[in-house]
């Protein structure tokens, strides 16, 4: 059956779909090649192929669960596999391109010091860990949320970046950032205050 849509009324954003709208009942974590992603029974994703995680629902929690699952495949360090695929089917904007080429680029990168075990297959796990969210805008077309995410690393250090998804084709895509660097795209984490954690946290 195909996700469900919600019943907000299109254009309704702000504190209306933010934060307490978008509860994590039921949600958990899935590992993926090293790193977490956050999945749900209810909101998706309905497929999981391993490479590809698609069918969110139409609603602010479909909206963010594909908003973090899709960025997180599009990491260069989880192999062509992954990261192909999903910027080819699952990504859209005009920096889709460039942001296949930063993946190829970084999976080369990680590969030189962590050669893959298998053929095209991952070079490493994700370099950052989604910790927190916040829903900024939604309709039943377009969302946008801020997730906070920490380096895997030593430092892990926080910063925050600005995803947007688009609803279509019977799902959420995930809109390449500009320039397709989601670094370039992100800032210092100063608070979690109004973020909703994520079910690892």
């Amino acid at each position: 059956s195909p996700p469900p849509r919600s019943r907000v009324p299109a254009g309704t954003a702000g504190s209306a779909v933010a934060g307490a709208a978008v509860s994590t009942d039921g949600w958990r974590a899935a590992g993926l090649d090293g790193t977490l992603v956050p999945v749900s029974s209810t909101a998706g994703p309905r497929e999981d192929s391993g490479h590809l995680a698609s069918g969110f629902a139409d609603t602010p929690a479909g909206a963010v669960l594909a908003a973090v699952g899709i960025a997180v495949r599009t990491s260069g360090q989880l192999g062509p596999a992954i990261f192909a695929p999903t910027i080819a089917r699952q990504v859209t904007g005009a920096a889709a391109g460039a942001l296949l080429a930063a993946a190829w680029q970084d999976y080369a990168l990680a590969s030189a010091q962590h050669p893959p075990t298998s053929r095209g297959g991952p070079a490493g796990a994700a370099t950052a860990t989604a910790r927190a969210f916040r829903l900024i805008s939604w309709s039943p077309s377009a969302a946008a949320a801020e997730v906070v995410t920490a380096a895997d690393d030593i430092t892990g250090q926080e910063a925050v970046t600005r995803l947007q998804v688009r609803w279509l084709h019977g799902d959420w895509r995930l809109v390449a950032p500009p320039g397709g660097d989601f670094a370039a795209a992100a800032s210092p984490a100063t608070t979690l205050s109004g973020f909703t954690s994520l079910p690892w946290r």
